[in-house]
């Protein structure tokens, strides 16, 4: 566990360098490119490559764990709003894979062909797998609106790798 503490630190204090990337700040409508690539394996990787990974996942919120190391990999970070989520959906199928966190509470990663239209999100909202966490992370294999809820102020986010 102490190695696991010490590696996030590590990546933390790393990933303050000063660049040229916008700041994300929380719920704001703010994109974020990162052109750095991690190529290590770790939480974003193996949850990317199978989504069932996340159960294997040592560390005390897996989903905690998958935003603090995806912040810093993904190729854009979006915070997700009703009003901004269609064009979204359009920039991400642009990418190999987009994963939704809600909180530090659900994750789910999206299969962009197909979707269902949603009114609540005015949106076709894409088929998504991915954790719900209630104590234990309990699996999910839905579309994505009926996983991640109606628009709230919640924090959702949309990386994009």
């Amino acid at each position: 566990m102490k190695k696991i503490i010490l590696l996030t630190l590590c990546v933390v204090v790393l990933s303050c360098k000063n660049n040229s990337n916008e700041t994300i700040t929380p719920n704001s409508n703010k994109t974020s490119n990162n052109n750095e690539k991690n190529t290590s394996p770790n939480t974003t990787l193996e949850f990317l490559v199978n989504v069932k990974n996340l159960e294997k996942d040592v560390a005390t919120n897996p989903i905690e764990a998958f935003k603090k190391s995806a912040t810093t990999e993904a190729k854009e970070v979006i915070y997700i709003t009703s009003e901004n989520l269609k064009t979204s959906l359009n920039l991400a199928k642009k990418h190999d894979y987009a994963v939704i966190t809600v909180e530090d509470h659900t994750i789910i990663k999206l299969n962009l062909q197909d979707c269902k239209p949603s009114n609540a999100w005015d949106a076709c909202m894409p088929k998504a797998e991915g954790y719900i966490k209630k104590g234990d992370l309990i699996y999910q294999n839905d579309y994505s609106n009926n996983i991640i809820g109606l628009p709230d102020n919640q924090e959702r986010i949309l990386y994009l790798f």
